[in-house]
């Protein structure tokens, strides 16, 4: 084949070139993008004399594309499907920064082709993406059977159709998203709830109606729309509705409620506006509120009549108060007895209105209601009494939002108690007092009236007698007699009325058949009545018999104890230590024989230790009176050993008396209680022992500070000091629990010495003693620190399920490895319909389709490795931004995974609207760049080309009027590179990446180096953070900071300080300096392009320079402010996110 001639190269690429121009015009003009891409295709195969062409879109998956326009594929394939994975021609294109050629496919590696084109020989493929390379539309692909694919000019061809083709593809995508919003609106307006929503036009034409007119209005939709406002509503109604609608075509936005049909609605007028900010149309949007009105109504009138009932709460005063323990309302007729107003403690706390002794006393009643807890209670308060109830106050759920305390006075009721129990107190003294002297007589105190019945009697009578009192009130006198003794008892009776006195010696008779020999002493008295009465006392003269026999019996039981007396030995001695008498069970065995004792003397039965123990001991006896005791040793055991004085009648010491007992093994056992008190002591536990009857025998250090006490305030007292009955009651339950083995646990409040409580917890086990009987000891230490885990666990949780259930537009989900949901919320599931049982206990695979699960699962299941994802997805025709996590444990074991999930539906649709924006800016810098540079580059050059060959010929105002025209065009150009430069800010952006700002501010300096140098600057700069960012941009924003704090320094040498401070998610850099500031009014205005609050003779600059800041801040995330006041300096705040660690 002969090679083609340079002139037939020239034509070809001139025909290109055509075509190229032609296309370009074409998807300019043409409003028919899907037409237009047919032409494409079949122009570009003609064009470059090739038998197959496809323009393909990619579809959100990136896996497939849809055929939007081809030639030389089947008719039928137009919207069809096609596979774009990577290992594709169309795939690798599609993912390519440059044209994807394939020369010779059958060679090496093959790349597979289109199936419609797998049975074609193809031996050349070229392959272009079009649009952006960060998010490509689609690929223009030509398939040749020859090489003509595969050449440079081919692809050179195909890559200029393919960047043309990028203003068509964006038609498309945008009617296709107008048409979907067209839905989303039509939907919208059809399905508003509850009241009605229209757009009226600038006629004041209704030209849209969804929603419920008939309701509001008494109309249809369809005979409204169409209509203008005036002619197509009722009369009043217009009224209302017409001059708002007329002010939203003005842009004024309104509010208002009326009434329709019996209803109130909530109207709201907003105006619609164009790409400009002009009014062109108008909606209206109202809503049913009949019943909310009626419940505000309700909610006010139930506010003020507790508002009245606090007021004037009878009495006494009511108050409610805070979690702070702050008033929030205070009312009552209370305040005005003691000269105060509700006004002065409403906002303070229990500290601020009370005096600290009554403030301690009263914060933990109130805290208790903080907690659910009602308790009442006495106090004095402004010299008054009070009686005083606390409760909590919660919402209709049951939460506890605050306490109440209510209280009334009692002044006057407790002096009336007072006196009342006084009065009671003095009469029950004058009976005691009577009682008292009856009951010390140790003799039968009694009186007889004349009609021989006994009047009141003493103790002695049922001590003596053992009758009851309620049985000796029906007795006579002569009862408690027998035989002879009766009538000499009746007789001595009648002799006293007679005579004035009797005395007579009688046996009386007992209850149980015995008899005591008594003497009886009466004389007449006269009652208060005035009725004579016999009064008497009985003694009893058995006493000496009795005495007698006591002596007799206790010298039996004295030989028998000597004889028996238990583990030692009793012995009487003289004033010479001499044994006299010697009886017990050890003599003979550990002790000398008592043969051997009597009759000698200490010192020579005993060795010298033993003896140095006990003379000092038995001497004191018999010389002093004293009674004592020691601890000695003698024949290898432990004895303890006591003496006593032994007196006559007359109280003169004639002997001594000794008990000796071993107490070898009780002197160990107290040893092994030292060294267990030791560790007792020691122990960071509290430790104590209880007996029988509940008090304390021992508690340790740590027990008695636990409680604010010294161990000597404790010992001895009962439990009740320090636990409440029900602590009591439930700890003797347990105590059947120890016959088992087992230690029980108790968790109960503990009073301390203050007054507080504290939270403890006990295990304690029932020892016996040497007394046969029982001791609880125990084991407690104070769990306040656990117990304070265990409230910030259960806040923590009431905040995660407040999260979860009210997470907004959107939904949280905690699941386990199985994929199945445990516990859900959020206000999509309300959005929805969807009850969250309904969720709870499915799992992923029972919710969602086959291929939402596939796409998905990963993610979900990735939480169980340690991974956190955040991805899209797209169900139930909404976006969807996911993100999932893992949840551990305390031991940082994964135990469940974590999913939050947002509606992002409206963002995607702004970032759309956002990204045509910043194409339809990024056509302007284009113009901008390219249209208005050239025509003044010209007019630059032709007024130098004019200063320099027509200087002379101008006066000095032509020669100004030049300068200023040479000013202006230069003043022009900077103004173009700086919208140029503000233009592309997202376009020319570099990919966020790790930068130090400590670096970026180093570069910042370097450049203005010269500049600080002139000025005499300082300039300070802090630690600054690392944050994702675009360097090269932010070096922009510090320099525009930098040399606008150096601009305006005023008359004084520039002093700059950056720093940069830390708040939550975000850092803040500061950029502070003393300059001659900016008014506040101003602040807003330095953002606005091209708006300067200086003229360029006092300061040079474009007025975009702050401008451009806000807008690099705002891609990154952030934002720009200032504060400043005029002679005050400038600071100038950047506030950009924190980077993900």
């Amino acid at each position: 084949m002969e090679s083609p001639s340079p002139t037939d190269g020239l034509r070809t690429r001139l025909r290109r070139q055509e075509v190229v121009t032609d296309l370009c015009r074409r998807a300019l003009e043409t409003d028919d993008p899907e037409g237009f891409l047919r032409d494409v295709a079949a122009t570009v195969t003609e064009t470059v004399g090739a038998e197959y062409c496809v323009v393909l879109e990619s579809l959100p998956d990136g896996e497939t594309g849809v055929c939007r326009a081809s030639v030389g594929w089947e008719a039928d394939r137009i919207g069809a499907t096609v596979s774009t994975g990577p290992e594709t021609h169309l795939g690798a294109s599609l993912r390519a920064d440059q044209p994807v050629v394939t020369d010779d496919p059958g060679a090496g590696e093959r790349m597979v082709l289109p199936e419609s084109l797998a049975a074609q020989s193809i031996t050349s493929a070229v392959g272009v993406p079009i649009g952006s390379d960060d998010d490509p539309w689609g690929v223009l692909a030509v398939y040749a059977t020859d090489r003509a694919a595969a050449t440079d000019a081919t692809v050179d061809f195909c890559r200029r159709v393919a960047a043309l083709l990028e203003p068509a593809v964006e038609n498309v995508r945008t009617r296709r998203d107008l048409a979907a919003s067209k839905r989303r609106y039509r939907t919208l307006v059809e399905s508003f709830p509850n009241g009605v929503v229209t757009l009226v036009d600038e006629d004041l034409t209704y030209r849209t109606v969804g929603g419920e007119p008939t309701a509001v209005a008494g109309v249809t939709a369809a005979e409204i729309e169409g209509e203008s406002v005036r002619d197509a509503i009722p009369e009043s109604l217009a009224d209302e509705l017409v001059p708002r609608y007329e002010a939203a075509l003005e842009g004024e936005s309104s509010s208002f409620e009326a009434t329709s049909n019996g209803r109130v609605y909530d109207f709201h007028i907003v105006p619609v506006r164009d790409d400009g900010g002009e009014p062109t149309a108008a909606i209206g949007m109202s809503q049913d509120v009949t019943e909310r009105d009626e419940y505000e109504r309700q909610l006010e009138e139930s506010e003020q009549r507790y508002r009245t009932l606090i007021d004037h709460f009878p009495n006494g005063a009511v108050g409610l108060f805070d979690e702070d323990l702050r008033y929030r309302i205070a009312g009552g007729d209370a305040f005005d007895e003691i000269g105060a107003s509700a006004d002065e403690i409403v906002g303070k706390t229990l500290w601020e209105r009370y005096p600290s002794a009554l403030a301690e006393r009263l914060e933990p009643r109130f805290r208790a209601a903080l907690e659910g807890e009602t308790s009442s209670f006495e106090l004095a308060f402004h010299d008054r009494d009070w009686t005083a109830y606390t409760l909590p106050v919660a919402d209709d759920d049951g939460e506890i939002f605050g306490g109440m305390i209510m209280v009334q006075e009692i002044t006057e009721r407790k002096e009336r108690e007072r006196k009342l129990r006084e009065r009671e107190r003095q009469l029950e003294r004058y009976q005691q007092y009577t009682d008292e002297i009856l009951d010390a007589i140790d003799d039968v105190f009694y009186v007889v009236d004349e009609d021989g019945g006994l009047q009141r009697w003493n103790e002695s009578l049922t001590a003596v007698t053992g009758y009851p009192d309620e049985e000796i009130a029906s007795m006579e006198p002569t009862d408690f007699f027998e035989g002879e003794d009766r009538t000499t008892a009746a007789a001595a009776i009648r002799e006293g009325f007679e005579t004035g006195s009797v005395s007579v010696e009688v046996n009386l008779a007992t209850n149980d058949g015995d008899t005591v020999p008594f003497e009886f002493n009466a004389t007449t008295l006269e009652d208060p009545q005035g009725n004579a009465v016999l009064a008497g006392i009985g003694r009893d003269v058995s006493d000496r018999v009795e005495r007698q026999r006591r002596l007799e019996e206790s010298e039996r039981r004295y030989r028998t104890l000597a004889k028996h007396f238990p583990n030692g030995a009793v012995g009487i001695y003289d004033h010479d230590l001499t044994y006299t008498l010697a009886e017990g069970i050890e003599l003979g065995e550990t002790l000398p024989a008592a043969d051997r004792l009597e009759g000698s003397r200490l010192p020579d039965r005993f060795p010298d230790h033993t003896v140095a123990d006990l003379e000092p001991l038995f001497r004191t006896a018999v010389e002093d009176g004293e009674t004592g005791d020691v601890q000695t040793e003698f024949g290898g055991r432990v004895w303890r050993v006591w003496a006593t004085p032994l007196c006559d009648a007359d109280g003169e010491i004639f002997a001594g008396l000794s008990f000796a007992q071993d107490v070898t093994e009780q002197v160990e056992r107290e040893n092994d209680l030292e060294r267990y008190e030791t560790i007792v002591e020691v122990v960071n536990d509290g430790v104590y022992v209880v007996d029988e009857d509940g008090y304390f025998t021992m508690v340790n250090e740590t027990y008695a500070a636990m409680l604010g006490y010294d161990p000597s305030d404790l010992i001895g007292e009962h439990v009740s000091l320090v636990a409440d009955e029900t602590v009591i009651d439930r700890a003797r339950e347990l105590e059947s629990d120890t016959a088992a083995g087992e230690l029980p646990t108790i968790e109960a409040p503990i009073r301390t010495a203050d007054g507080d409580t504290i939270p403890m917890e006990a295990s304690f086990a029932m020892l016996p003693t040497d007394d046969s009987s029982w001791h609880r000891v125990g084991v407690a230490r104070d769990i306040s620190e656990r117990k304070a885990w265990e409230r910030e666990l259960e806040e923590s949780e009431r905040r995660y399920r407040t999260l979860v259930e009210n997470f907004p537009d959107g939904a949280v989900g905690l699941y386990d490895e199985a994929l199945e949901y445990l516990v859900v919320g959020g206000e999509a599931f309300d959005k929805l319909g969807i009850a969250e049982s309904e969720i709870i206990g499915t799992t992923l695979a029972d919710r969602y389709p086959d291929d939402l699960v596939a796409e998905i699962e990963p993610h979900f299941r990735a939480v169980f490795d340690g991974e956190s994802n955040t991805f899209e997805y797209r169900t139930r025709g909404r976006d969807v931004r996911a993100h999932t996590l893992p949840v551990r444990n305390e031991d940082g074991e994964i135990f469940a995974g974590m999913v939050m999930a947002q509606d992002v539906t409206e963002r995607r649709e702004y970032e759309r609207k956002l990204e045509q924006s910043n194409e339809r800016l990024e056509q302007f810098a284009y113009a901008a760049s390219h249209d208005l540079q050239e025509p003044l580059r010209m007019i630059t050059s032709y007024l130098t080309l004019l200063e320099q060959r027509y200087g002379d010929a101008f006066d000095e105002d032509g020669e100004e009027f030049l300068a200023y025209a040479v000013d202006g065009a230069e003043r022009m150009r900077e103004m173009i590179d700086g919208l140029l430069e503000y233009s592309r800010v997202e376009t020319n952006g570099n990919p966020f990446e790790p930068t130090d700002l400590n670096a970026v501010l180093e570069d910042v300096l370097a450049d203005l180096q010269v500049r600080i140098e002139e000025t005499d600057a300082e300039v300070t700069i802090g630690d600054l953070p690392r944050l994702e960012a675009d360097a090269s941009q932010l070096r922009q924003v510090f320099q525009n900071l930098l040399e606008n704090a150096l601009t305006y320094s005023g008359d004084e040498s520039p002093r700059v300080r950056v720093d940069a401070e830390r708040r939550g998610t975000q850092w803040e850099i500061a950029v502070h300096d003393e300059g001659i500031g900016i008014d506040p009014e101003d602040h807003d205005r330095v953002f606005n392009v091209f708006d300067r609050l200086h003229s360029r003779e006092k300061y040079e600059g474009t007025g975009i320079g702050l401008a451009l800041c806000e807008r690099i801040v705002e891609r990154h995330g952030g934002e720009i402010t200032i504060d400043s006041a005029p002679d005050e300096g400038t600071t100038v705040s950047v506030v950009l996110p924190v980077s993900p660690e």
